[in-house]
């Protein structure tokens, strides 16, 4: 009951996305069976355990070969639905208060380098066809816009502006934010979108497939992958890189780490701040040549 009423918040208050709420739910019930397994109160077990059970939940999670990082977002999201049972005055003490994370390495983002996106876009050669134009749209909007896969997704031809060079994009919870796109996408996106007429694809959604459908992750992922196969040999190739390639090319090209921060969506600086990393290197070559005691 709790769970449900949780959910419900999560989804109508919150305005959490479906991915988000599925994390969630998974992480609630799974707690939720691992506490019925071990607890003597089979009756509202959840409301009833204390910080030792919980710290023998994260002994098991470990001994599960569970990641730190997996574990630290599992205690996260349980750590809120405590909260909000204290809020509902259901409890009257968080049961993970006293619960210390795991220790996580940062993971720096990876990024497709500025020649390689340059050699993608200048030098390979996509068919004048409908599915030519779409794929080398999806990888110059993710490029050139730093939008995540779920919002090129859910991008409608009505949300860009063509006169100003900008895209409308509803982000995580449903945040709205408007976002420039460079010039000489314009032909590009009059070029798709006439063909993607020509063809009866009628759909208010702009990426769509050969059927007229809303494209798919799997769709957008086999597109991505497939191309920068053809530049890069980067571990990572997929719409997420290009994202990340947005940030660290414009903080390398000398962007404010704020601007950037509205840019991609991020709710604080402390996500955005991660790109910094990336340039450290950058930074460190220029101080090496430049100053003249390094």
């Amino acid at each position: 009951m709790h769970i449900e009423s949780y959910l419900k918040y999560l989804k109508f208050e919150k305005r959490y996305s479906s991915h988000t709420i599925r994390a969630y739910t998974d992480d609630l019930h799974q707690f939720e069976s691992f506490v019925q397994s071990d607890s003597n109160v089979q009756t509202q077990a959840l409301i009833k355990i204390n910080h030792r059970l919980v710290r023998k939940w994260i002994i098991f999670l470990y001994n599960n070969n569970i990641s730190p990082r997996s574990i630290n977002r599992k205690i996260s999201s349980l750590k809120k639905f405590y909260k909000f049972l204290i809020q509902n005055q259901v409890i009257e003490s968080n049961p993970f208060d006293k619960v210390i994370l795991p220790k996580v390495s940062k993971k720096l983002p990876e990024f497709i380098k500025q020649d390689e996106i340059s050699n993608l876009f200048d030098q390979i050669d996509f068919p004048e066809n409908f599915i030519g134009l779409r794929d080398k749209l999806i990888l110059e909007l993710l490029y050139g816009t730093g939008i995540r896969l779920s919002e090129l997704i859910n991008l409608q031809e009505h949300d860009i502006n063509i006169s100003d060079s900008t895209i409308r994009v509803l982000g995580k919870r449903n945040k709205e934010r408007i976002i420039p796109f460079p010039k000489y996408l314009t032909n590009n996106i009059f070029e798709y979108v006439k063909y993607k007429n020509l063809e009866n694809l009628n759909n208010d959604f702009l990426i769509v497939t050969p059927k007229g459908e809303k494209a798919y992750p799997k769709l957008i992922y086999r597109v991505v992958t497939s191309y920068l196969s053809l530049v890069t040999t980067n571990e990572h190739k997929n719409p997420h890189s290009l994202r990340h390639s947005y940030a660290t090319h414009l903080l390398n090209n000398g962007a404010d780490l704020n601007a950037i921060k509205e840019l991609l969506g991020h709710a604080n600086l402390s996500a955005t701040q991660v790109y910094t990393h990336n340039t450290f290197k950058k930074l460190n070559n220029i101080y090496k040549r430049a100053h003249p005691r390094a």
